[in-house]
């Protein structure tokens, strides 16, 4: 009898998340009659712990939203329903840019600053994503007092997340909104402009720079400046650019290679060539330990970036 029972219950939580899933208002009415369905959150996919509010959330179902929020005579926190992530619906909603969906629930009562798994904010989310609507997402979360210092557990910040992402206008609006903000550092000590340069956004560099210099030669944990990360990732234009923007081309980190190291260790020719072209570097300098550009090149069988620092005269 037990399990007969326990076989039912499966059976309308998995009609009832399809119902929702699938946006059939009617469906869900009839579910909810025949069974005398008086909570939704009861029902949860088995391997997530999401609920019908956080798949339409996700889906941008509004109608389906509406319905859950306002049919139910339930309290206002199960707006805030975790699933297994401890993932809010409203999480779901900034997340995949669903702008008219998030402001309903902060409207609601959302928690604007709850943490998810890994203490990621729904402004944390709104930030991974690009385009008009992930911008409305985080004007909107600003606008409800979202906390743009919180940190998740790797250290980064909604600019930080931004600068990796890539949108320069939303990161003009967490700037004019929170300008002590460009000087967040990871964990690791990463700046914004060390993730900016790491991904290659030329346009966020300059708006980065033109708010503050001193990111030129920002070091991170490691002594990386954003130069370094650059050419360490094969984004040239973005290391032209930090170039032509003052960034001291001598700094080393700690192991005292210099750019021209990394990109000789990346097997970066058009980098390397670049670097000695532009006398940049000297083509013998010596890391840690008398490490030369040329050694590195040869430990890692880059033969076209050895070709490249024998023509510029480096020593056998």
């Amino acid at each position: 009898m037990f399990n007969d029972v326990a076989k039912a219950n499966v059976d309308v939580s998995r009609d009832f998340l399809r119902a929702c899933h699938s946006s059939d208002v009617h469906k869900v009415e009839t579910l909810i009659e025949k069974h005398g369905i008086r909570d939704w959150s009861d029902f949860r996919h088995v391997a997530s712990g999401d609920t019908a509010l956080h798949v339409a959330a996700r889906q941008g179902d509004m109608n389906i939203v509406r319905y859950l929020c306002e049919r139910f005579d339930m309290p206002a926190f199960k707006i805030s329903v975790t699933n297994k992530d401890m993932k809010r619906p409203l999480h779901e909603a900034a997340q995949f840019a669903q702008e008219d969906i998030l402001k309903y629930l902060l409207e609601k009562g959302a928690s604007v600053d709850a943490l998810k798994r890994g203490d990621w904010t729904p402004l944390m989310l709104a930030c991974t994503k690009t385009g008009p609507a992930a911008r409305q997402c985080i004007i909107a979360l600003l606008a409800a007092n979202a906390n743009a210092y919180l940190r998740n557990k790797d250290g980064w910040t909604p600019l930080l997340i931004a600068c990796r992402t890539g949108d320069e206008k939303a990161i003009d609006i967490l700037l004019k909104h929170l300008p002590k903000c460009i000087d967040d550092r990871s964990n690791n000590g990463r700046s914004a402009l060390h993730n900016a340069a790491f991904h290659g956004h030329e346009r966020v560099i300059n708006l980065l720079v033109a708010s503050n210099a001193n990111l030129l030669n920002a070091r991170d944990s490691s002594g990386s400046s954003p130069l370094h990360e650059a050419m360490k990732h094969g984004k040239l234009n973005a290391a032209k650019c930090i170039v032509h923007l003052g960034a001291d081309v001598n700094l080393t980190d700690n192991v005292g290679q210099t750019i021209l190291h990394v990109a000789a260790l990346s097997g970066n020719a058009e980098a390397v060539e670049y670097i000695l072209e532009h006398h940049l570097i000297d083509v013998n300098c010596e890391a840690s330990f008398g490490i030369t550009p040329l050694m590195i090149a040869r430990r890692n069988n880059h033969s076209d970036v050895i070709q490249i620092l024998i023509k510029y005269n480096a020593k056998e």
